[in-house]
């Protein structure tokens, strides 16, 4: 026992700042601007979406963003964490606004939507930092029903489609 609890007294300390700076990172997040939000990442991050190709590096999701932000207005919610000493899982709920009309299915819904329309879908996301606290990787989950992000989304406006 006194070994298990010995282990956690070390950990602890690193564990606060790293979910602090999730914590951070979110409330930058839901304020809509990727080049606020985009600082928190690694220069070479890896990042993996459902329904989408890889992102490998800070520039890239910078500009899937920004296109983004065109269709979708969205905001995290976090419903549950699991905190690691430098990765952290999240459970949260999308709440989204269409910014135009959706004609195409989306991809975490399979539905289309009009200018203005809400809706949520939920999400999972395992998020990784390196040693300068800076998220290196993450991965989101979700149920895709529709795994063709359709017309809307070209090759030329997602980097690495």
């Amino acid at each position: 026992m006194a070994s298990s609890a010995s282990a956690v007294e070390t950990r602890s300390p690193s564990i606060v700042p790293i979910k602090e700076r999730l914590e951070a990172y979110l409330r930058s997040f839901n304020r809509r601007d990727p080049s606020e939000y985009c600082k928190f990442y690694a220069e070479d991050i890896h990042v993996h979406l459902p329904a989408f190709p890889p992102v490998n590096s800070r520039t890239e999701l910078e500009a899937m963003f920004r296109q983004g932000l065109s269709f979708f207005t969205e905001t995290i919610r976090p419903t549950d964490f699991i905190v690691g000493e430098k990765a952290i899982a999240m459970e949260a709920k999308m709440q989204s606004v269409a910014n135009l009309d959706i004609d195409f299915g989306f991809p975490f819904t399979g539905k289309t939507y009009k200018k203005g329309e809400e809706f949520v879908y939920e999400i999972v996301v395992h998020y990784e930092f390196n040693d300068d606290g800076l998220i290196s990787g993450w991965r989101a989950f979700s149920v895709v029903q529709y795994p063709d992000p359709g017309a809307g989304i070209k090759k030329e406006i997602l980097p690495g489609w």
